[in-house]
């Protein structure tokens, strides 16, 4: 869990920057910890690889003025079929950055990358679901905006499950039933936490995609759902 809170760190503050010493400082942290401080450099190196692949796929600034435009066109089907003709190319650098820092996460870690892989390239399958539909509704029915509207009912859906397992010696004594319950828990409250928003559509999508993503997890065959 610490180590995919690490990498979503890198990933959202420091991969796109230009300042790499904070990242520098957590892998340095990382690797020693696993006894791979040789490691560092490789592992900077396939991160700093990821940055520059990302930012060859997709300039953010550029892409939000893209989707601005397009609102009052209707265009945002446009747009989005330009990015998704990229995924296989972003799969590709996913798939590059999780095995370039398996040397440093730990054996307990290292043996789900395979998990994390299949999950991100589930849930761009998902966003790219003919070339982008389903995110251009997302955007063009308020979804953002939904999702800023509730940030702390987010929150609080988060937390609860954080408190369910304050520990990694309180997670490991739980059986995957209990687990998958728990994370259940929590996707339902986010879930009914959207539905408060004026449109349907952002509910209706986040429901879409966790059932989507539960399908393919250990839970779907653990602890079976009905609905």
């Amino acid at each position: 869990m610490m180590w995919k809170t690490v990498l979503i760190t890198i990933f959202a503050a420091g991969v796109l920057a230009d300042d790499f010493s904070q990242i520098t400082a957590v892998v340095t942290s990382q690797c020693t910890k696993n006894n791979a401080e040789d490691k560092v450099p490789e592992v900077e190196a396939a991160l700093r690889t990821f940055g520059n692949c990302l930012k060859g796929l997709v300039d953010l600034n550029v892409l939000k003025t893209e989707i601005e435009e397009a609102k009052p066109n209707g265009a945002l089907d446009e747009v989005f079929k330009k990015y998704c003709d990229k995924s296989a190319q972003l799969k590709g650098c996913i798939s590059s950055v999780l095995q370039g820092v398996r040397p440093c996460v730990g054996n307990d870690y290292a043996n789900h990358i395979n998990d994390a892989q299949n999950s991100t390239n589930q849930l761009i399958d998902f966003v790219c679901y003919k070339d982008g539909d389903r995110i251009a509704l997302f955007i063009a029915e308020g979804g953002p905006e939904c999702f800023q509207q509730k940030t702390e009912n987010l929150k609080t859906c988060f937390l609860n499950l954080k408190q369910s397992f304050p520990t990694v010696e309180s997670a490991n004594s739980l059986s995957l039933v209990e687990k998958c319950a728990k994370v259940d828990e929590m996707t339902s409250c986010i879930v009914k936490s959207l539905e408060e928003c004026s449109t349907p559509t952002p509910a209706n999508m986040a429901e879409s995609l966790i059932k989507f993503m539960r399908k393919e997890s250990p839970c779907h065959t653990a602890l079976p759902k009905t609905d």
